[in-house]
Parts: structure tokens; C-alpha cells; sequence
């Protein structure tokens, strides 16, 4: 039995064999919901997203599978009404260039 918890960036993603999943489908189902889960079949890693009761189209001219994920566009679009709220709290606000060279000379 192949199951290993993987932490990047803050974010937990449960990885499975494809034995497991195919014993606990319901499982590991229902916890995709919540948690990012992926089955590891052989050299490969699929990965459960789910799409909720439609399949949306991606919006990335270059079919950037980052936006196929919901909970990406769901946080996407929580800081957009951020954005447009005014809200400029956790953020730098860089305006022209001068902004932008002072910003980097200082890292």
C-alpha cells in the first residue's frame, strides 16, 4: 500500500497508489472534495479534480491546466473582488517604473 502526505506551498496533497484507489474509490472521492488528491500509477501522477455539475471550458488561451482546477478560479476570483473592492490590504501596489526599479534594487 503506496499512501504518502506531500507538502508544498503551504498546501497538503495525499498521494495514493492506484491499488488504493481502486479499493476506496468513494474515499478518495469524496476527499477530493476537500483535500488534493493524487494516484500514482506506475512513473505517473493523476491528479482528482473536481468539476462540481458542469465541465467548464479553460480559460487560458494556452490551455494552462492551472485554471482547470475550480478552487484556483474560486481564489482567482475571491482577489479580483479584492482588487476592485479597493482593497489593498497584503499587497505591494508597484505604479511606474521608478516604483518598480526601487522595489527591486531593494530585495
Amino acid at each position: 500500500m503506496y499512501r504518502k502526505w506531500y507538502t508544498f506551498k503551504f498546501k497538503e496533497m495525499l498521494v495514493v497508489s492506484s491499488r488504493e484507489f481502486r479499493d476506496s474509490q468513494k474515499k478518495y472521492f469524496d476527499l477530493a472534495v476537500k483535500e488534493r488528491v493524487v494516484i500514482k500509477r506506475k512513473n505517473e501522477f493523476l491528479e482528482l479534480v473536481p468539476r462540481g455539475n458542469s465541465i467548464p471550458e479553460n480559460p487560458s488561451p494556452s490551455n494552462d491546466p492551472w485554471f482547470d482546477d475550480p478552487r484556483n478560479i474560486e481564489e482567482l476570483e475571491r482577489r479580483l473582488k479584492k482588487h476592485e473592492s479597493g482593497d489593498k490590504s497584503g499587497g505591494i501596489v508597484l505604479t511606474t517604473k521608478e516604483d518598480i526599479k526601487a522595489f527591486f534594487e531593494s530585495l
